[in-house]
Order: C-alpha cells, then sequence, then structure tokens
C-alpha cells in the first residue's frame, strides 16, 4: 500500500487512475473500519492532489463517496481541501451538493473553513445573498466567523452590486467588532468605487484611520484615488495622494497610472509629467497600463505627435504595446482622416502579436467607406475574415454608408441581400443610410419604397428616418407629401427635430402656404418643441413676402415674449419687408432698435439702406 502511494505522488501518468483501480477495490467491501495509519497515508494522497490542482471532478466524487465512509471517518481538514480544490476549479454546483452532504453528516463536524468555502461557491454563482443563512448555520454549530469568511461574503455582495446589502453586512462587522482586517475595509472600499460611490468610499477610509485598529494600505488608497478619477474629482484625487504620502503608504504603479491618466484627460500635461517623473525617481517602471493610458489621454486632446513618440518610446524600454494602445492611436487616425497612416498601425500591431478585434476594424472601416474607398474597405473585410474576426452589423452599416455615398446602388442593394443571407439582418440603422443617401440625391421615390421595405421587415422607423424623409421631399418641393409623411410621424408618437421642422416651415413659406405654415408653427408648442429664432425668422419670410406685414410684426414681437432673442437676420427680413411695402420710417425706426440693441448690421444690412437711400433720391 505505502509503495503504490509513493509510486503515484512521482508524478507518473498513468499512476492516480491505477492506484483509484486499487483503492476503490480495496475499499469495496462492506467493512469500512480500517488501519489509521491506511486511512492517513490515503489522505495524504488525495491532499497532495488537491494542492497540485490537477484533480478532475469525477475523481474529486469519487474521492468524497469513498471518504465519506471511511471509519474512523477522515477530518474535516481533508474534506475541506477537497472542497477547496473544486472551488478553485469553480466546480461551485457541486461544492454546494457535498458541503451540504457534509453539514448533514452526524459524524462530520464542519469547520470554519468549511461554511467559508461554501459561501464562496454561493458568490461564484451570483447568489451572495444566500451566504447570510449559511452564516446562520455556522452560529448554530457553534462557532464564529473569521475575518476571511465575512470578506469573501463582502466581496462576492460587492460584485454583484449588493451595496445596501453590503454595507449593512459591513456596519454590523464593524458595529459588533467582528473579525475583521485590512482586506475587510479594502473589500468594502473597492465595492463602493466601483459602484460610483468613491466619495462613500473616502469616508470609509477616514473611519478605518479615526478607529487607528487596522491600518489602510496601498490597495485601499489607489482604489479610492482611481474611482475619484472616474468620476471626475481630479483635485480630490491628488489631495488623497499627497495624504497617502504623508502616512508613509507608498503609491504604487496603480495609483501613479490612475491619477497620470486622470491628469492627461483634463490637459493638466505638467502636472502628469511631474508625476511620471516622481514615479520614475522612485524606481517604478511605468507598465503597459501607465503608456496606455497616457497614449489615449494625448489621442483624446488631439495630441496625437506626442502619443507617436510615446509610443516609440515604449518600443525602446521594451514594453510591449496592447489592444488600447493601438486602438487609441488607429482610432485617432481615423478621425484626422489619415486612413494611409492608420493601415500602418493596424499592420504594426499584426506583426506585434497583438490580434486586431471587431472595434478597431470597424472604426478603420468606417473612416475608409467615408473617404469612399470602398474597395479598400472590402479588402479589409476579407482579411479580417481570414483572421477569424467576423464582420457584424456595425461593419455592413459602415459599408452601406460608402457604397450609398459613393452612389453604388446596385452594389448596396446586393449588399443587402447579402447581409439577410449571412445571418447578420439589416437593422434601422441600414435601412436609415439608404433612405439618407437617396433623399440627398433627390431620389425621394425610391427613399419611399425603401421605407415601406423597412416596415414590411417588422422594422419601425424612427426619427432619423422620418428626418431625411421630411428634408429630402422639402428639397424636392414634394410638400404634400412631406405634410403626409409629418401626419403618419405624429399619429406614431414621433416628433420632427428643429432642424426637419425648419425645412418643412420653410417650405410652406416658400409657397405661399401659410396656413400650413401656421399650423406647423402652433403644432411645434404642442408636441414640446421650443420654437427657435430660425422658426420665427421663416415664419416673418413666409409673411414679408405675402405683403402681410402686420402678421410679420406680431411674430417678430412674439419672439422675446417666448423668450428668445431677434437677430440681425429677424430685422434684416422684417426691414426688407416694410421698404417694399415702401413704408420706409417703420423701417428706418426698426433700423435704429436693431444697432440699439447692438446687434451689427452686416452686408444685407448695407444693401438694405443703399436701397432706402436710392428710393428716397427717386
Amino acid at each position: 500500500m505505502n509503495t503504490i502511494i509513493s509510486s503515484k505522488a512521482s508524478g507518473n501518468p498513468i499512476s492516480l487512475f491505477s492506484f483509484l483501480r486499487t483503492q476503490f477495490r480495496y475499499f469495496s467491501g462492506n467493512d469500512h473500519h480500517h488501519n489509521s495509519h491506511t486511512i492517513f497515508h490515503l489522505m495524504q494522497f488525495i491532499i497532495s492532489r488537491c494542492k497540485l490542482g490537477c484533480l478532475e471532478e469525477q475523481d474529486a466524487l469519487r474521492f468524497f463517496n469513498l471518504m465519506i465512509k471511511l471509519r474512523p471517518i477522515p477530518s474535516i481538514w481533508s474534506f475541506n481541501h477537497l472542497l477547496g480544490a473544486l472551488s478553485n476549479k469553480n466546480h461551485c454546483s457541486t461544492v454546494l451538493c457535498l458541503y451540504r452532504e457534509i453539514v448533514g453528516c452526524v459524524d462530520l463536524e464542519p469547520d470554519v473553513s468549511t461554511f467559508t468555502i461554501a459561501i464562496k461557491c454561493l458568490c461564484g454563482l451570483n447568489k451572495a445573498e444566500l451566504g447570510f443563512p449559511v452564516l446562520g448555520v455556522l452560529l448554530k454549530h457553534g462557532l464564529q466567523p473569521d475575518a476571511h469568511t465575512l470578506s469573501t461574503l463582502l466581496h462576492g455582495l460587492c460584485t454583484q452590486g449588493l451595496m445596501v446589502s453590503a454595507l449593512e453586512l459591513f456596519r454590523d462587522i464593524v458595529d459588533k467588532a467582528h473579525p475583521c482586517n485590512v482586506v475587510t475595509y479594502g473589500t468594502i472600499i473597492d465595492g463602493l468605487c466601483k459602484d460610483g460611490q468613491s466619495l462613500k468610499a473616502h469616508e470609509v477610509l477616514n473611519q478605518m484611520q479615526q478607529n487607528g485598529r487596522i491600518k489602510p494600505n496601498v490597495e485601499c488608497y489607489s482604489s479610492i484615488i482611481d474611482g475619484l478619477c472616474k468620476q471626475q474629482h481630479v483635485d480630490e484625487a491628488l489631495s488623497l495622494f499627497r495624504d497617502m504620502i504623508k502616512k508613509r503608504v507608498l503609491p504604487d504603479v496603480i495609483t501613479y497610472t490612475s491619477l497620470i491618466h486622470c491628469l492627461s484627460k483634463f490637459g493638466r500635461w505638467e502636472e502628469s509629467a511631474r508625476l511620471l517623473n516622481v514615479m520614475l525617481d522612485r524606481g517604478l517602471s511605468p507598465n503597459v497600463n501607465t503608456h496606455s493610458a497616457l497614449v489615449d489621454s494625448l489621442c483624446k486632446l488631439g495630441k496625437v505627435d506626442i502619443a507617436i513618440s510615446l509610443f516609440e518610446s515604449m518600443s525602446r524600454k521594451g514594453i510591449k504595446p496592447n489592444v488600447v494602445t493601438f486602438t487609441s492611436l488607429i482610432d485617432a487616425f481615423c478621425k484626422l482622416g489619415q486612413v494611409i497612416k492608420a493601415r500602418q498601425y493596424l499592420q504594426k500591431m499584426i506583426d506585434c502579436g497583438v490580434s486586431p478585434n471587431i472595434v478597431i476594424y470597424n472604426r478603420l472601416l468606417d473612416a475608409l467607406c467615408k473617404k469612399g474607398r470602398t474597395s479598400e474597405a472590402f479588402n479589409l473585410v476579407e482579411a479580417m475574415s481570414d483572421s477569424g474576426v467576423m464582420p457584424d452589423i456595425v461593419t455592413y452599416n459602415s459599408l452601406m454608408y460608402g457604397l450609398c455615398h459613393s452612389s453604388e446602388w446596385k452594389e448596396a442593394i446586393k449588399l443587402l441581400k447579402k447581409m439577410n443571407s449571412l445571418a447578420v439582418p439589416p437593422d434601422v440603422v441600414t435601412f436609415n443610410i439608404l433612405v439618407d443617401a437617396l433623399c440627398k440625391e433627390r431620389k425621394t421615390r425610391k427613399a419611399l419604397i425603401v421605407l415601406d421595405l423597412m416596415t414590411q421587415r417588422g422594422l419601425s422607423p424612427n426619427v432619423v428616418t422620418y428626418n431625411s424623409l421630411l428634408i429630402g421631399l422639402c428639397h424636392s418641393d414634394q410638400l404634400e407629401e412631406a405634410r403626409r409623411l409629418f401626419d403618419e410621424m405624429v399619429r406614431r408618437d414621433i416628433f420632427p427635430d428643429a432642424w426637419a421642422l425648419n425645412k418643412l416651415l420653410n417650405g410652406f413659406c416658400k409657397q405661399g402656404m401659410m396656413d400650413k405654415a401656421e399650423k406647423l408653427f402652433e403644432a411645434m408648442i404642442q408636441h414640446g418643441k421650443e420654437r427657435d429664432t430660425v422658426s420665427y425668422n421663416i415664419l416673418i419670410k413666409g409673411y414679408c413676402l405675402q405683403g402681410d406685414m402686420d402678421r410679420a410684426q406680431e411674430v417678430f414681437d412674439q419672439i422675446e415674449v417666448e423668450g428668445n432673442l431677434p437677430d440681425t437676420f429677424s430685422y434684416n427680413t422684417l426691414i426688407n419687408g416694410y421698404i417694399q411695402r415702401k413704408r420706409i420710417n417703420i423701417a428706418l425706426k426698426l433700423l435704429k432698435d436693431m444697432i440699439l440693441k447692438g446687434l451689427l448690421p452686416d452686408q444685407v444690412t448695407h444693401h438694405i439702406l443703399k436701397s432706402i437711400h436710392s428710393k428716397r433720391l427717386g
């Protein structure tokens, strides 16, 4: 027996199975009372397997069934090793089944570790609140939870975002002086920060310091500093950073990275550079996350040249860029329209052994399509698919945009059909791209056909769809169709944006359809849309063109009543209207009023003045 066990521990790959066969035959009889020395060696073997992490679930279950039948029964310590090994491999449901069997066994007395493992597995299954009944069973067994047990439950509650329960448990731990340590405090602080409650976490840190029993470590400070940075409380984060140094808690790379990223993001470059130098002076090497954070912030602030220099310095220092580093640079080049540079960095990324993800490919595709380089975009999609990254709806929508805006309508329809065959059905955005492009080319009839196709496929047009159609119909002087579409929108409880409404309003006014213009103008208020100065100007111009100066003046006076201010265009339109009606005195009075209100005359105003002068000379 002893020889067999020692050979198994040697690491022979087939030893476990041969050993199991031997042992199960040996212990399979009815008499389970065995030599304690033999049981000791068996337990040593099982525990060694647990510690090596090479125990499979089925083998663990066989061991458990064997152990539970042995007499004398092995210690709870041996069972805990088995449960722990299964827990470490995320076999949480199995652990909980075995835990219940242990608790129900009259010959076994679970200890604090047994209950802690059960709580950990409940948390692993996102059932952290069920950890409270387990605590109750622990107390019924006459045991007291230790700091590890309570921290485990606290961590589970925080991870699930159950912060109310987590805070209640934490207060109970502190108020009743239950066992706790720096991990317990660190867990609640981290949970609060991730929940966006960094200021509350700061309060917990202050209480911890006032209590004086447990000294905060760097993780406690770093969590709060990172949380404050993410919530844009930069100065509070810097103040806490200075405080931790005063209290002789040395910041680590994570602390510096959070602050450097935050300061860079807000354009506070001198402070950011100073922190980076302090970090280097302290012998801390900025890691890939520090560099990536800086590169990302620089790119977002448009300082791409500095970001490239930093990227190149990473290579010199032997720091391998990651997905974040490359994504920031490629995205920046795409936004600047530098697609060749973006493609070069995509190739660098692949050469570095960093696999581009769908987000990076989609950003580059979008930039290529907006540049009208659709053939390059299709080639990139092919390369992307060959590398195992499959196109998604965002990919196809970018391609659709490129084809539509290059007037490649046949190819756009082919792509639409292909999307269905590839199980990536077109969405509302796809149809909106088609509708908008058709309307911009004044192909409104085809755009309306696409609208019908969209509804046939069970997709509901949104405000973007209708805005494109309204503007397109107005540009094509199809005002009756535009009005019909507007009524349809209202029935669907969708209301156009200010730009589309003003286009429709302008269309009615240009055609002299002032009754419809007035109805639309009133409908804007009824549907909760604010009428801006542009809307008033359009209506004023419409009445001036009709020669209805009294109504034009009423609309002009109404601008200020509703909290808006007339602009130079408002005055120019009304003044010109009075001049056309030969009411020069009123026009001059308005001109003086305009100047008194601090509005500067423009070229149109000067042209009007010349017109007044010529009329007086005539």
